[in-house]
């Protein structure tokens, strides 16, 4: 189902990347980076109360509004500083994976589907200047919360994405909201409605409180909807291949 622009896209995105680079270790120096800011941080959180606790949660919508406001707002949008990010994400991972291929096919691939290590790390460098603060204004125990919380949910960002882009699904359609967000994000890569439609990339709550999800259903209809397209919006901007994944295939309508 691949179009010629899609295939030539692929030769000459893959031809550009670096003989050295390995997509394995991509993964890899992600989750020692990620695990190892988790691991300290456990390390130092001591007998924490119920309030404290209290931050895991908040942190998780947080992070799920913060991820939907970067992909809506930066990651498709051309905005001054920040136009590489448009470009790797809009102009090259858009091009790269479509509707009718949304699949990688090798681990080389992984140069495209995962971020580079660096922003993991500004993203919890920014984390850390948040939990700085938490630490002067309430408690060690709730900055350190608040920054393991953060990188776990990188790295399941990353995990998801993955699961979106890998071509075998067949324990993955089986997975409570892995199955959800591998259709919705999917269905983001039509591009009648990549520009407005499922930003979110680990689960849809905040496509759901904006207005921004492609389904037409509650919030908890929306978190578990796995593959289902009974509840696809009919007043999306045209017709577009159906986001049915049948044994990891797009099947068009």
């Amino acid at each position: 189902m691949m179009t010629p622009r899609q295939e030539a896209f692929r030769t000459a995105y893959r031809a550009q990347i670096a003989s050295l680079y390995d997509g394995v270790l991509h993964v890899i120096l992600i989750y020692l980076i990620g695990g190892a800011a988790l691991w300290y941080c456990i390390q130092n959180i001591h007998a924490p109360n119920a309030l404290e606790l209290a931050v895991i949660p908040v942190v998780v919508v947080f992070a799920n509004v913060f991820e939907w406001f970067l992909h809506a707002q930066v990651m498709h949008r051309p905005r001054k500083g920040f136009m590489g990010i448009y470009k790797r994400h809009t102009l090259a991972h858009h091009q790269f994976f479509t509707e009718h291929e949304p699949f990688h096919d090798t681990t080389k691939d992984y140069r495209i589907v995962f971020f580079p290590p660096y922003a993991e790390i500004a993203f919890l460098v920014m984390a850390a200047g948040m939990g700085s603060v938490v630490s002067l204004i309430w408690s060690a125990n709730a900055a350190m919360i608040l920054v393991a919380t953060a990188a776990g949910m990188y790295m399941n960002y990353e995990f998801f994405h993955w699961c979106c882009h890998v071509r075998d699904d067949r324990i993955l359609k089986h997975i409570p909201f892995v199955n959800t967000i591998r259709r919705h994000h999917i269905a983001h890569h039509d591009t009648s409605i990549m520009m407005n439609k499922n930003m979110n990339l680990t689960y849809p709550f905040a496509d759901w409180l904006f207005g921004t999800s492609d389904l037409n259903r509650g919030l908890l209809g929306t978190l578990f909807n796995g593959y289902d397209t009974r509840y696809v919006r009919k007043d999306l901007p045209k017709v577009r291949s159906s986001a049915d994944v049948t044994s990891g295939t797009v099947a068009a309508e």
